[in-house]
């Protein structure tokens, strides 16, 4: 009989050798997953034995994590704010520091109003469907450039009940777009195309390279997207783009050379990094 207990020591030990940088975590996520079980079970019931059958599919989800493959594409599943999307190989995989844009817009916007939301190059949905989850009266609209990404988009839009308010267009970042809006939002690839090939193979053998590739220095996304902001964004709209590490500055020089923006701002994730330039329109 293996335990619960026996079955995460053991993960958690295979994954520290294969070099995996989250073990404890992983083996535990992908035991939950594995069993059925909850959190508090593993926590109260460390000796319980494993349920019939799934030590076997336990076992396969630590090859498959030894072997790189992200826990979000092994489980199917992501946890992003409130909402648990549907994550596999359509799309990146949503991460946490991405729900300081949530979190910013949230604190930002009119709650009651029925404001207007554009997240540009989508991806799973996160942010937009995270938002509108939040806000019953807000209606929004998805691009992506892949189609793979907005079949994902709106597998996880129908599975949280949002399909009707939010739009999903496909299309090179504003190019189907009509009208203006409340809030733009987007987490646009920013890697510098040289940089890929060094990336942890979770994400560059897994993500798929349409979501990561930023161009040369990473900032050919920004270029577009504030270029266009002017059209797309209200008078007194607010704007919330996420960018890599050591940008902050291009983002701000960027935002500076861009006509009738306001209150323009850096913001820090929780592990003190700059990660969202916000600001608003005239």
């Amino acid at each position: 009989m293996t335990t619960l207990k026996q079955a995460w020591i053991g993960a958690r030990k295979a994954l520290e050798a294969a070099g995996v940088d989250s073990p404890v975590i992983d083996a535990r996520m992908l035991l939950l997953g594995a069993t059925g079980l909850d959190r508090m079970t593993l926590l109260t019931e460390p000796d319980r034995a494993l349920p019939d059958g799934s030590e076997r599919v336990f076992a396969d989800f630590i090859e498959r994590r030894m072997r790189r493959e992200p826990v979000a594409h092994i489980l199917g599943r992501r946890a992003f704010w409130t909402l648990e999307l549907i994550s596999d190989r359509r799309a990146l995989v949503p991460r946490p520091e991405t729900e300081v844009i949530v979190d910013l817009v949230l604190r930002s916007a009119p709650a009651e109003a029925p404001l207007r939301v554009l997240d540009l190059g989508t991806g799973t949905g996160a942010i937009l469907l995270a938002l509108l989850a939040e806000r019953p009266a807000w209606t929004g609209v998805g691009v992506d450039i892949s189609p793979d990404a907005l079949a994902l988009a709106r597998e996880n839009a129908a599975l949280h009940g949002l399909d009707s308010r939010a739009t999903l267009l496909e299309g090179s970042w504003d190019g189907p777009v009509e009208g203006s809006f409340d809030v733009v939002v987007s987490n646009p690839p920013y890697i510098p195309s040289g940089d890929i090939a060094g990336l942890m193979p979770d994400v560059r053998e897994h993500d798929p390279h349409l979501a990561l590739d930023g161009g040369a220095d990473g900032l050919d996304p920004y270029r577009h997207l504030f270029g266009v902001l002017p059209r797309l964004l209200k008078s007194g709209g607010l704007f919330a783009f996420e960018f890599g590490i050591g940008q902050g500055a291009a983002m701000q020089e960027l935002a500076r050379s861009t006509k009738g923006l306001v209150n323009v701002n850096i913001i820090r994730d929780l592990s003190d990094i700059e990660r969202v330039v916000v600001g608003r329109a005239f």
